[in-house]
């Protein structure tokens, strides 16, 4: 896993264990997919919780938001195989008015997967790339 640059903001009902940007090795053959668990108080599953996506704001420019949304299924589990465009994502739980996660960023440079051999089929071709990033998401409710 990279580092993650989102921004979590406080919620009194969510608190976000993890939010990772997968390295361009994790993220072969170069999706561009947000993984999202969702728990309970006690660590497990939590089904039928509405998670919504959209991209951040922008100044001096108009354009469609989305407003993309989807319910874990009984595993507390959601996958988004977002728009593959550099940008950046926001993340809401619910139909709350503040994202959980903000700065979700798929605007990042060319990543390599260089794992050690000089026969790698990945070794020379960037996985991660402009707009094909991937991230792992884990939220929990709080007791």
């Amino acid at each position: 896993m990279a580092e993650s640059t989102s921004m979590i903001n406080e919620n009194a009902i969510w608190k976000v264990n993890g939010c990772e940007r997968l390295s361009a090795c994790d993220n072969r053959p170069g999706l561009k997919k947000i993984y999202v668990t969702v728990l309970d108080e006690e660590g497990g599953p939590l089904a039928d919780v509405k998670v919504r996506f959209d991209t951040e704001p922008s100044t001096g420019i108009a354009y469609d938001h989305p407003n993309v949304w989807g319910c874990t299924n009984i595993r507390g589990y959601l996958e988004w195989d977002h728009y593959g465009v550099p940008t950046r994502y926001r993340l809401w739980m619910e139909d709350e008015d503040i994202p959980l996660i903000e700065n979700v960023r798929t605007d990042l440079g060319n990543e390599y997967c260089n794992p050690g051999t000089r026969f790698s089929p990945s070794g020379w071709r960037p996985i991660n790339r402009p707009g094909i990033y991937s991230y792992r998401i884990e939220i929990q409710k709080k007791g």
